[in-house]
């Protein structure tokens, strides 16, 4: 279990495991064709000890779930499908055949499901391992994928990329047509600009295509077909520009463009402000806590490049601010400004590397250092090894070599938007006139104190009234005696009490 020590300078916590060290493991051999509901699945599966010993007629049991997918986006819970048992071969090997059918009442005609299979083995000193696979069926067999920024700039270095995954994840070959739209102000296609074929990989064609256009924003859709002669389709809205524009490529008044963040000696850095309005912008240069230069500058219908050359004082960096109010609405830009600095870093290659080593054999691996320049470097290298198998117990987290970062800029204070900016609620009391109206009566019945609606109160024929134990009780005394009177009374309390 799980353990924490505690002191008054602070805790730790650790685990304790009753541990003995696995001597083989289950594993399954990599499934590369795609699967539809109905067709039959068979599964090689191997036991094997970490020496390379075979486990022979091992027991395996296995059973399998399935839960319904959308391209790696779950959904609902796993349900059991079937389960079985079977035996190792000579060489190990097992085999588990099922065949995928959709849940009951599924009418989808693009349903996904992914059929999770786990085989337990026991061999003969009665340890038991676990191995696990999982195999995604669905009606469609692809989907198609774009890489591509959401504000392409015509002369960025920034590529275009269409890629293919069958259900499994796995790249794979497609070829189709693309078209590209231009889009209206809401959104809506407003004619073909372009159509072409495609291969999966880098699109330099197209993106070369759309050089030409003018600036704006475009909607590209793919069209291929999977392996089952269905349609596969995917699309993409983004923003088309040049840093030499004069106008926001689309109505906006926040068109915020960083061209170049990073300047030194005879490098400057490059911000784009643009707006389709009229703005009052005020411009703020900090660095840290100290204002560096302040001042309004106007934008009309149009874009506006700010220029920042370098300093010596800037070599820790600045903050660009740029702040407004345009028709009710507050906008607040941003951005570090830091300075070029030499190129540092080593290049690290191994030369030689064993991932499988004999218990006792001495091994050597062997790395290259180069720096920056590609010359040879003298460093310090820092090797890390742990038992592998004790995953099965805990899986231990990445290993990540954070170093420390020596850029330790600290930005200025953002200029912010208060309440005159929400919507706000006013309270108010107004003087409303009323007619006054006499009420009505009616005549109705005189019960001279008898209610059915009243708790603890009971009704007997009589004039005398007492009160006992917080009860009052009405009863008939003429014939009685004063003490026979109270008793009487008492009764009466213990039984509506009682009740």
């Amino acid at each position: 279990g799980y353990f924490r020590i505690t002191t008054h300078n602070g805790n730790t916590g650790f685990r304790v495991e009753e541990y003995n060290r696995p001597a083989f493991e289950v594993t399954f051999d990599k499934i590369e064709t795609t699967y539809k509901f109905g067709e039959e699945i068979t599964l090689t599966g191997k036991a094997e000890s970490y020496s390379g010993v075979k486990l022979q007629n091992a027991h395996v049991s296995y059973r399998i779930t399935r839960q319904q997918s959308w391209w790696w986006r779950w959904g609902g819970t796993p349900e059991h499908f079937t389960e079985g048992s079977v035996k190792t071969d000579e060489n190990g090997k097992f085999t588990v055949v099922f065949i995928p059918q959709k849940a009951d009442g599924s009418s989808s005609s693009r349903s996904v499901y992914t059929f999770d299979v786990e085989a337990t083995v026991t061999d003969v000193n009665g340890e038991t391992q676990v191995g696990t696979y999982s195999v995604t069926v669905g009606d469609i067999s692809m989907m198609l994928n774009m890489e591509m920024p959401e504000k392409l700039e015509k002369s960025t270095d920034e590529k275009i990329v269409v890629s293919a995954r069958n259900l499994d994840g796995n790249d794979i070959k497609a070829s189709g047509t693309y078209r590209v739209f231009s889009l209206l102000e809401n959104d809506s296609t407003h004619r073909q600009l372009l159509q072409g074929n495609f291969e999966t990989g880098e699109q330099t064609e197209l993106k070369s295509k759309l050089k030409a256009l003018p600036s704006g924003k475009y909607r590209l859709r793919l069209l291929s077909k999977d392996d089952r002669g269905n349609d596969i389709t995917a699309g993409h809205d983004f923003i088309l520009f040049d840093y030499s524009d004069k106008r926001p490529p689309v109505k906006t008044n926040e068109w915020f463009v960083v061209k170049n963040r990073v300047f030194g000696p005879g490098k400057d850095a490059e911000i784009v402000l643009g707006a389709t309005d009229d703005l009052n912008v005020l411009y703020e240069l900090w660095r840290e806590g100290v204002l560096l230069e302040r001042k309004w500058v106007k934008i009309n219908n149009g874009n506006r490049l700010f220029s920042i050359p370098f300093k010596a004082g800037y070599k820790t960096g600045v903050v660009l601010m740029l702040t407004y109010v345009k028709d009710e609405k507050f906008y607040h830009h941003s951005t570090e400004l830091i300075s070029e600095k030499e190129k540092t870093g080593l290049e690290v290659k191994l030369d030689i590397f064993r991932d499988k080593i004999r218990p006792g054999a001495q091994e050597e691996w062997r790395l290259t250092i180069k720096d920056a320049k590609g010359n040879p470097a003298t460093a310090e290298v820092l090797a890390s090894m742990y038992d592998f198998s004790l995953d099965r117990i805990y899986s231990t987290p990445k290993w990540v070599l954070s170093l420390p970062q020596f850029y330790m800029y600290r930005t200025a204070a953002p200029l912010e938007k208060d309440r005159s900016f929400n919507p706000q609620q006013v309270n108010g009391y107004f003087a409303v006139p009323f007619k006054n109206v006499e009420s009505l009566f009616f005549d109705r019945l005189n019960w001279y104190g008898f209610s059915l609606y009243r708790y603890g109160r009971m009704m007997v024929r009589g004039v005398l009234q007492e009160k006992v134990a917080g009860v009052q009780a009405d009863y008939y005394a003429a014939p009685m005696a004063k003490g026979e009177t109270l008793q009487m009374a008492a009764d009466v309390a213990d039984n509506v009490l009682a009740e």
